[in-house]
């Protein structure tokens, strides 16, 4: 082969090689991604209803699940790990069932900087909402 066909052969080669290794990582990442976001099922069966009904029921949610794994995982982190319930914050009171708790439903209450507490009178329970900068998601339809 002459020096330039030669030369054509390797950039050819190397971009293609090039490209193969980006989508290889790309791949892996969204791997990654998907398996760092997974909850622990218990919590996926409690609050996979209120991401249902954000994407048209149970069923459909299972199809959008497919078409956006890493999207629906994000979600759902959303639902279950922007927030955490500390427990016994009053003395006296009602345990509180974190299945009944919509996060969406205060989001205006969250701060940007500190953590909020939610305070449901008569249980001794509290919700408590990460600041939006430790949020590693948030769904565009919540404001």
């Amino acid at each position: 082969m002459p020096f330039t066909e030669l030369n054509k052969f390797f950039k050819i080669s190397f971009f293609v090689l090039g490209l193969f290794l980006q989508l290889t990582l790309e791949a892996q990442q969204a791997t990654f991604q998907t398996e760092s976001l997974k909850p622990d099922p218990a919590k996926e069966a409690i609050f996979l209803p209120y991401l249902a009904v954000r994407h048209g029921g149970m069923t459909a949610i299972q199809d959008w699940k497919k078409q956006n794994t890493v999207k629906y995982y994000k979600e759902l982190w959303y639902y279950t790990e922007s927030f955490y319930v500390k427990r016994n914050h009053f003395s006296e009171g009602l345990l509180l069932d974190e299945s009944i708790f919509d996060m969406s439903r205060f989001e205006s209450e969250r701060k940007a900087n500190e953590e909020t507490i939610i305070i449901f009178p008569g249980f001794k329970d509290v919700i408590v909402l990460l600041p939006s900068n430790n949020l590693i998601y948030k769904p565009e339809y919540i404001q």
